[in-house]
């Protein structure tokens, strides 16, 4: 069986439209790291850490795991703390380019497999007024860099290079070919 390392509503939506059978479990672990760290490092380092915390509970099943993080000049975005750091977030995002990490980890007993997209988003450039009113309908506060592409978020995106899927934070067609992969491999 699948367990999906994640109780992300977005995540399980995809597994779900994609037709595979899973668990949701929500690992509880740390994702911060005190080095210094590539964000395609990074997002797979997290992931990773996601997947063993699961699979310590179902030791005989496939693990998915992802994490995602958006990055702007070298600076990483994660989820936002509360409101303020939202608005940061957004304003610091405006009007420029910035690019989305998403590392994956599948993972059972026996062997790994960990892999990263990345993605480019360039934002419109939006006012006060515009990030205020999205952060009140709650939206942000749980996505990397604060907003949801495929939300009402996506009123602040011009355009994007990449898959749409690691924007969302699961990039599901090279997951599929992944676990393909995986599986042949049993």
């Amino acid at each position: 069986m699948y367990i999906l390392a994640s109780n992300s509503p977005r995540r399980k939506k995809l597994l779900e439209d994609a037709g595979l059978t899973f668990k949701s479990v929500s690992p509880d672990v740390d994702e911060y790291l005190a080095e210094k760290t590539k964000p395609e490092k990074f997002v797979q380092i997290i992931a990773k850490r996601k997947a063993d915390a699961v699979l310590a509970l179902y030791p005989e099943d496939i693990i998915i795991a992802a994490d995602t993080i958006v990055v702007k000049d070298g600076e990483v975005y994660g989820k936002p703390k509360d409101e303020a750091d939202a608005y940061r977030m957004l304003k610091q995002l405006s009007d420029d380019k910035h690019e989305v990490y998403t590392g994956v980890c599948i993972l059972n007993k026996d062997k790994e497999v960990c892999f990263y997209t990345m993605s480019e988003v360039w934002m419109k450039n939006y006012n006060d007024l515009q990030i205020y009113d999205y952060i009140k309908t709650g939206e942000p506060m749980d996505k990397a860099g604060a907003y949801a592409i495929q939300g009402l978020g996506e009123q602040f995106v011009d355009h994007y290079n990449g898959d749409f899927f690691t924007i969302v934070g699961l990039p599901l067609k090279t997951l599929l070919q992944e676990l393909n992969k995986f599986e042949e491999a049993e």
